[in-house]
């Protein structure tokens, strides 16, 4: 997660910041502790975290992003959703997207087993073999590698519309949570103070459904 100066994020963090808040009472949209794209057609209603198997941080706030898959408003629906990029290499997103879209229960497994398999065990996300391995540990039927060589066609158009999300989206880190296909907050924007991401980013969600 790389350091970024975002001014409007710091109104979050620090005890002056707390205490113009309270005597202020700003509401969100005038802080504006996000950012702000022009919204991606059929994410209007979805709440996406971004997250890459290779960042720690990423593996830190999995159990948040669990916790609130499971308290979004009604009609909002949560999606996790690899960061496509060089270091962890297409092989990972094909796997992901294979999981999600032919065993979706075995998804959480899948990630959790990714984070453990890379940072702990020191495999690779490029690696086929290791991609087998982690799907393994997942508990996943089926051999994951031999499902995307099955279903590649599909996959590819996965993995294609991932790239082209991300980019609309303008997401360059993990982990990130994107809200309403239109907003997008890091653990950046709170200094990485995980009480105050999580009050930032469920009120994001509370302004986008509002609207």
């Amino acid at each position: 997660m790389k350091r970024r100066i975002v001014l409007s994020a710091m109104l979050l963090g620090g005890s002056l910041a707390r205490s113009v808040l309270a005597e202020e009472k700003l509401p969100l949209e005038q802080m504006k502790p996000y950012l702000q794209v022009k919204t991606v057609v059929g994410d209007e209603f979805v709440v996406r975290a971004f997250f890459s198997p290779t960042c720690n941080f990423s593996k830190q706030y999995f159990p948040f992003f669990k916790n609130l898959s499971r308290t979004l408003p009604p009609g909002e629906t949560f999606e996790f959703t690899p960061l496509v990029n060089k270091l962890d290499g297409y092989p990972y997103s094909f796997a992901f997207f294979a999981v999600q879209r032919y065993y979706p229960k075995y998804l959480p497994n899948f990630i959790e087993a990714s984070f453990t398999g890379v940072q702990e065990l020191g495999l690779s996300p490029k690696n086929w073999a290791a991609i087998e391995r982690i799907s393994q540990a997942a508990q996943i039927p089926v051999s994951v590698p031999r499902l995307i060589k099955e279903h590649y066609k599909e996959l590819q158009g996965d993995v294609d519309a991932a790239i082209a999300r991300q980019a609309k989206l303008k997401i360059t880190n993990t982990p990130t949570i994107a809200v309403a296909g239109t907003y997008t907050v890091t653990p950046e924007f709170t200094g990485g103070d995980a009480d105050q991401f999580s009050t930032l980013v469920n009120g994001v969600i509370s302004m986008a459904t509002l609207r």
